[in-house]
């Protein structure tokens, strides 16, 4: 059975929830279900989604 990670923002010291949230580089927005702060709205990135979506993402617009 896999425990589920509980993430505070380290601003307001509250859990953060899952949601949507729109990335955006050079020009181009990803949207993606982050942790992100429900008070301050800083969110949490994580290590698979740097490594998968978003380096993908930086390899193709810096080809153009």
């Amino acid at each position: 059975m896999e425990e589920k990670q509980t993430l505070i923002c380290d601003r307001c010291k509250v859990e953060m929830v899952p949601a949507e949230t729109k990335f955006t580089y050079l020009g181009t927005s990803i949207q993606h279900k982050v942790p992100r702060c429900p008070e301050c709205g800083q969110v949490y990135i994580p290590e698979d989604l740097v490594l998968s979506k978003m380096k993908q993402l930086e390899g193709t617009l810096e080809e153009k």
